[in-house]
């Protein structure tokens, strides 16, 4: 990644980000805790405390030093994104989005600001990549990565974390160290940093305003050290973002609250820290692809009015972290967290009658309970629990089954421990993670003839009740070993991790009797990883590692049919990941090649026959992933920097089976060996300028997307019964490339009067040449009682046109 050679050059830029326990004992606490030294004071005895304190601030300095150097040679393709690429950020961009900065990141998203995330590292889905925020996992323990539609149907809307509460993000791709893999991955970790407080005093008011009628307002405070408090600084931010959205009537709306403290004790040598975040998203999205006969008729843009087709989310996110961080000696230092995590979210989908038919064309909306369930309710003899009559108050079950509210709340608990020991040639630390994940007592779906419903349980709910829970216990122990004059570096490490899950469902509506069940397991995985790095010259760093990963199944496949299914839960998933490369670090350049291989192993297969509602949940997938990337930076004046990247990716099936496969999880069915994963460029490249002297910052770069396979479904008339109506990944119908140009550019003006430092104004121009491209499609049938009719056809998402944005904000002292 671009920023890679910022690591080397600014360790305090690095220091900002955290990349490790120790690293979180940043300078600013150095500086603290020095400051305590420099107090005159005639008490002998504090005069031999500050004495000891001076000493044991160089040793940690020591340590710290001796860190950073250690990222240099880090065993992995590691890329970061700065504070600087942060702040120039549009709205239009997310947490997710920004990623598209780093080697072999496709994303794409339906929104302004973080509206329905895709995203795929070396072609590993986003809900198969481990998330962390401030070292605690941000995923969902129950379903995995935040993101796939299925997978997390209420969670697709605003974000746990955005772009102007963090101050950093780094990108492990393949696997991790284990002290920086975070939970339940098959391919990568993204590691998000928070803003944290600093020793200054500051008040930022920012405004912006947007294309597509989005605008953005808010304020920054940091409090700095506040007087009498022995050093507590306290951070709040809080900002307001609506649009109405690139996509005809997809508006939406987010809040953002961050509320960070630090209070330094023992000379400064030790902290505890405190994070709050509440943030809300609500808006419309699509569930299905447009049919792209009507974006050529009514423009890329179009969208069914809201009063035909309608997908509403309001989503609430809280999250807390307690910690200390506690200088025990010279050689120990030791770190814990406690964390929670709510979520709460609320699904609206409502399409009209009309287009619930055998002779409409097109699917119009994948989430009218029609879609998915069929004819439901007494007069079917398949009332399981559900006595609203839908053809009786609707005149037919098309028009009474044409809204659905679902409901869902989860809670996390965690406490996370971590112990770094300094030893004289290695670096020794140990931590774990104890969390639990459970739904909600009020979880429910509900269908009716329109939004207006009566939710009632008994009469119109699809499913309550349902209880899933999942307890995870994890640890790990790794080495940084430096020998050979500190040129050869060996980092051995192994996690042991523990899953215990259950899934309890009151009411099997797809079986006579419908009769509760549980279903349970306890997973175990033990993952080795071991990196090597040598310093050939003091410039030149050869690396490579392998790791295992492992990705457990979400809860929601722990259900039966009305057959039955496996009476063994699914397991997990897993990957082996090897990766090799070289990198350049100088003054002026830094270069980063290298190369991947990733097999995964057991991938989740589910296959159900609809005439009879038996289902098959299994770990029978196998695919791999490998290819090469390239990333660089190089600075050809003070003022004036170059930077890119560029990877291939080749991404198969390795055998046959039932899958879901697309990254966006909204379409299932059957691959064959030999097949290319969808929505996986093999090419993928960045390539930019960045220009900054006194108070003003430009930056003009452009991201290549190369040609992607596709899927189409297969017809109905299938001899097997599994190939009926699947959807399969093929190269046959390959979505066109797309080149995307960003420009950024932002002059400080200083100011000086009445405490107002400066005003800064801002210009961001998103897609500057407009172009016009899709970044998801599909070739497929309607369907109908669940059977493929009609004639095929071409669907796809668009993706976001020009934006400009114009923006103001001052700083006052």
């Amino acid at each position: 990644m671009n920023a890679k050679s910022e690591i080397m050059v600014n360790p305090k830029a690095l220091s900002r980000i955290g990349l490790t326990t120790l690293l979180a004992l940043t300078p600013t606490l150095m500086m603290t805790a020095q400051a305590e030294t420099d107090t005159t004071s005639t008490d002998t005895s504090h005069t031999s405390h500050k004495i000891h304190n001076a000493v044991k601030l160089k040793e940690i300095k020591k340590k710290y030093e001796k860190l950073l150097i250690g990222e240099k040679n880090i065993a992995s393709a590691m890329s970061v994104i700065t504070p600087t690429e942060l702040k120039h950020a549009s709205s239009s961009q997310s947490i997710y989005s920004i990623l598209r900065l780093t080697p072999a990141v496709n994303e794409y998203q339906q929104n302004i600001g973080p509206g329905t995330p895709t995203i795929t590292v070396r072609g590993v889905r986003m809900s198969q990549l481990a998330q962390t925020l401030d070292g605690i996992p941000m995923i969902s323990l129950l379903h995995g990565g935040q993101g796939a539609y299925i997978n997390n149907q209420d969670n697709n809307v605003g974000s746990l974390v955005s772009m102007g509460q963090i101050e950093g993000i780094h990108v492990y791709p393949g696997v991790a160290p284990p002290d920086r893999g975070g939970f339940a991955t098959v391919g990568g970790t993204v590691s998000y940093t928070t803003k944290q407080p600093t020793n200054n005093f500051y008040t930022d008011i920012f405004s912006k305003v947007g294309s597509f009628s989005t605008d953005t307002y808010g304020f920054e405070i940091n409090s700095g050290k506040i007087p009498d408090t022995d050093g507590l600084k306290v951070l709040s931010r809080l900002s307001k973002t609506q649009t109405a959205g690139y996509i005809q009537n997809t508006p939406a709306r987010y809040i953002d609250f961050l509320f960070s403290a630090i209070k330094p004790y023992d000379y400064g040598l030790s902290k505890v820290f405190a994070t709050v975040i509440y943030n809300q998203g609500n808006g419309y999205m699509l569930t299905e692809t447009t049919p792209t006969a009507q974006l050529e008729k009514y423009g890329i843009l179009y969208n069914y009015p809201l009063s035909e087709a309608s997908n509403f989310q309001d989503n609430k996110y809280l999250t807390a972290i307690l910690g200390d961080q506690t200088y025990v000696n010279r050689h120990i230092v030791v770190s814990g967290k406690l964390f929670y995590i709510g979520k709460s979210n609320k699904f609206e989908g409502y399409t009209n009658p009309d287009y619930i038919n055998s002779s409409y064309p097109y699917q119009v909306n994948f989430n009218s309970p029609y879609f998915s369930y069929g004819p439901i309710g007494p007069e079917y003899g398949n009332s399981n629990n559900i006595t609203y009559n839908a053809a009786q108050v609707f005149g037919s079950y098309h028009a009474g089954e044409a809204a659905v509210i679902q409901q869902n709340s989860t809670r996390t608990i965690g406490f996370s421990p971590k112990m770094n020991i300094f030893l004289p040639h290695n670096t020794v630390t140990v931590g774990g993670l104890i969390a639990k994940e459970q739904t909600g007592d009020n979880n429910a779906t509900y269908f009716y003839g329109t939004l207006n419903m009566p939710r009632i349980n008994g009469y119109n709910a699809l499913n309550y009740g349902n209880i899933e829970k999942r307890t995870v216990y994890s640890g790990y122990v790794q080495d940084k070993i430096s020998l050979l004059n500190n040129m050869l570096h060996i980092e051995p490490g192994v996690t042991l991790t523990g899953v215990s899950t259950s899934n309890y469902v009151p009411s099997n509506y797809a079986a006579t009797p419908p009769n509760p069940y549980t279903l349970s397991n306890y997973d175990k995985e033990v993952l080795p990883y071991f990196g090597i790095s040598y310093d050939i010259t003091p410039k030149y760093i050869a690396y490579a590692s392998y790791g295992k990963g492992a990705r457990f199944a979400p809860v929601q496949d722990y259900v039966l049919g009305s057959s039955g299914s496996t009476t063994v839960a699914p397991g997990p998933e897993t990957v082996n990941a090897y990766e090799a490369g070289i990198r350049y670090v100088g003054k002026h350049l830094y270069l980063n090649f290298n190369g991947f291989l990733q097999n995964m192993h057991g991938m989740f297969s589910f296959y159900t026959d609809y005439l009879t509602n038996y289902s098959i949940y299994a770990n029978i997938g196998e695919e791999q992933m490998k290819g090469l990337a390239l990333s660089g930076k190089y600075q050809l004046t003070p003022a004036l920097t170059v930077f890119g990247n560029l990877s291939y990716t080749d991404a198969t099936y390795i055998n046959s089976f039932s899958a879901s496969d697309t990254p966006f999880e909204g379409q299932y069915g059957y691959v064959f060996a030999g097949n290319p994963l969808a929505a996986v460029p093999n090419w993928l490249g960045t390539l930019g300028v960045r220009y900054h002297r006194s108070g003003f910052n430009a930056q003009l770069y452009g991201t290549y997307t190369g040609p992607q396979p596709t899927t189409y479904d297969l017809p109905p008339t299938e001899s097997q019964l599994v190939l009926r109506d699947a959807t399969v990944p093929t190269d046959q119908w390959k979505l066109s490339p797309y080149f995307i140009m960003n420009l950024s550019a932002s002059y400080k003006i200083p100011m000086h009067v009445d405490h107002l430092d400066y005003i800064e104004v801002g210009l961001n121009i998103d897609n500057l040449l407009d172009t016009h491209y899709y970044v998801h499609s599909a070739r497929v049938y309607k369907q109908y009682s669940f059977t493929a009719i009609g004639q095929q056809y071409n669907s796809a998402y668009p993706g976001e046109p020009r934006f400009i944005e114009l923006g103001v904000s001052g700083r006052f002292s």
